[in-house]
């Protein structure tokens, strides 16, 4: 039941039709018996200043950001923190006494779900990205101070990834290479330990739809990540499994990246379980 006195919290983002965050956020508050609400905000770019001045004058306790506000929100905010000031990317702004703060919770989300789901340890491995996005940056940002040996850049515009590539170098000493003609891209292929999409190719709606990325040419045992959810099997993953090689969706880092999230709202983190099966019960139907 909706009472007088329940806390705000939504998603803003264009489109957020396909979000399972607000499922996933409700069961939490449930779950963890606090007095709150999760709304997903269709929010257009160019009404995004209003959309976040809007958190202050609503009293909300704050919002998830999906693309693509995710880097555009920066400005507007009093104060940025931790991995989302490193990364240059905001996926949770908490509204704390009218002082809007931005954090990221997708690095580690998808670092938590790489370990315990994949079991995989990034440290020395050589790691392709597809993307330079939002979630790009922030997985990118965290890999990289995990310690790993090489990082490729593949994208289709070279401004973005320039872009991200200098950030890394700048803020982290890290240096990752952008690999844009076919011959290159498939001789990082072969050289990945791990393959990341971080774009939304392939999400449904356009779940017919995958990443231009030569999977034939990756190694046996080369682990294939797509940080898409929906559908749980993308296109993408089901052509890596065909091909032998280990896989891993995006569940996971929606999942761990959400419950950080809620942490950072409430300062309580809620079970897992509870809410895996919620969102996975939503994903079969």
């Amino acid at each position: 039941m909706i009472q007088a006195n329940i806390k705000l919290y939504g998603l803003f983002g264009d489109p957020v039709g396909h979000s399972l965050s607000p499922f996933f956020q409700n069961e939490a508050f449930r779950t963890l018996g606090i007095n709150a609400v999760y709304f997903p905000f269709t929010v257009k770019a160019e009404d995004l200043a209003g959309a976040v001045a809007a958190i202050r004058h609503l009293h909300m306790g704050g919002v998830n950001l999906t693309i693509p506000h995710k880097e555009a929100v920066i400005p507007l905010l009093d104060k940025v923190e931790g991995d989302a000031a490193l990364s240059g990317s905001v996926n949770t702004i908490v509204n704390r006494d009218g002082e809007l703060i931005g954090y990221s919770t997708d690095g580690d989300g998808f670092l938590l779900s790489l370990q315990r789901e994949a079991g995989f340890d990034p440290q020395g491995k050589t790691c392709v990205i597809l993307g330079a996005g939002g979630a790009a940056r922030a997985v990118a940002f965290r890999l990289a101070r995990e310690g790993l040996a090489a990082l490729y850049l593949v994208n289709k515009g070279a401004e973005r990834a320039a872009a991200l590539q200098k950030d890394l170098k700048e803020r982290l000493d890290f240096q990752a290479e952008y690999v844009a003609s076919r011959p290159e891209v498939e001789k990082v292929a072969a050289a990945a330990d791990l393959v990341i999409n971080a774009t939304p190719v392939g999400m449904y709606p356009e779940s017919r739809r995958m990443p231009d990325f030569p999977l034939e040419s990756c190694k046996p045992g080369c682990l294939v990540c797509d940080l898409v959810y929906r559908p749980l099997e993308t296109m993408w993953l089901k052509k890596a499994g065909e091909l032998g090689l280990p896989v891993l969706g995006g569940l996971g880092m929606l999942i761990y990246q959400g419950m950080l999230s809620c942490q950072l709202w409430t300062g309580r983190m809620p079970e897992e379980e509870p809410l895996r099966a919620v969102v996975k019960r939503i994903l079969e139907r």
